[in-house]
């Protein structure tokens, strides 16, 4: 999938589309736009991110930069091994992942079978790393799926326990770079370790394509819970770095001293709630 076949894809899912000099950039969320290819660090002049936030009329914008000289305080999970196998996972992963595989069958899932069975893994993982339901309707995933799959470079797979979906993968081939788009599970098969036994297939099988020069599961978040991290680094991520990168509108920068101010305090009186972490870090980026 090229560049310019992922914004088609993301415009086909009802995202705003912003084409500038640099790459194209897609609305993440209402007013925040992100960089497409989505694992490709870029370096956007101000008259590009200008145009973003006129055209797309973009509050923030978020993006990996090239660290050069600057700390490198941002990175994406990324996987290069074309020998990755057992070896390759820290020891603890390496025998919940052979448990895995004993207590499940990984395959290959056609998108119709997916529009049905995983709606409630992905309502249980939202709760289980969140704490709140997810902002997407079924009616939603079953839409994503029927565009999903028509298109050749976005496939599924899934972990089954005695015939029951326990875990599964988006994952789409964007240039070389195989990037997982989606991990989804069920918490009552957490215990059969269906998440392990589900990467570590995924990941062998596409390393072994000569079309995939690496594998990526995502930018590491401006908050996230410290178990999410220890998962993907265990099964044999490294951590590419980029200076991360937050840039607000102009229109919204005489708040930013308030803005700081309450969602650092939210975040003082509530510590494990995500959105307020993450509103209080892309507050700090911002202001830097």
């Amino acid at each position: 999938m090229r560049e310019n076949q992922m914004a088609d894809f993301f415009r086909s899912l009802g995202h705003q589309i912003v084409q500038t000099k640099t790459c194209f950039w897609y609305s993440s969320q209402r007013f925040l736009y992100k960089n497409l290819p989505i694992h490709r660090n870029v370096d956007p002049s101000k008259s590009e991110l200008a145009k973003v936030m006129i055209r797309g009329a973009a509050l923030a914008i978020r993006y990996p930069g090239t660290p050069g000289e600057a700390n490198a305080d941002g990175g994406i999970y990324a996987c290069a091994d074309r020998n990755y196998d057992f070896a390759t996972l820290s020891a603890n992963a390496r025998s919940h992942t052979r448990r895995g595989l004993a207590r499940c069958t990984v395959e290959q899932m056609d998108f119709k079978d997916l529009a049905v069975k995983a709606y409630p893994l992905i309502t249980e993982t939202n709760v289980r790393q969140t704490g709140k339901q997810p902002h997407r309707s079924e009616a939603h995933w079953k839409s994503f799926c029927e565009l999903a799959g028509r298109w050749p470079d976005l496939e599924a797979w899934g972990a089954f326990v005695d015939g029951e979906l326990a875990a599964f993968v988006v994952a789409m081939l964007a240039e070389d770079c195989y990037y997982i788009h989606l991990q989804k599970s069920s918490s009552a098969q957490l215990k059969n370790y269906s998440n392990n036994a589900l990467l570590f297939t995924v990941m062998k099988t596409a390393l072994a394509r000569p079309e995939v020069g690496w594998i990526s599961n995502g930018q590491i978040a401006l908050a996230a819970k410290e178990g999410l991290y220890h998962f993907k680094t265990s099964m044999g991520f490294g951590i590419h770095p980029f200076k991360e990168q937050v840039v607000l509108n102009p229109l919204i920068k005489p708040g930013l001293s308030i803005g700081k101010a309450v969602t650092s305090w939210r975040t003082r009186i509530d510590p494990e709630n995500l959105f307020w972490r993450r509103a209080s870090k892309a507050f700090d980026l911002a202001g830097d």
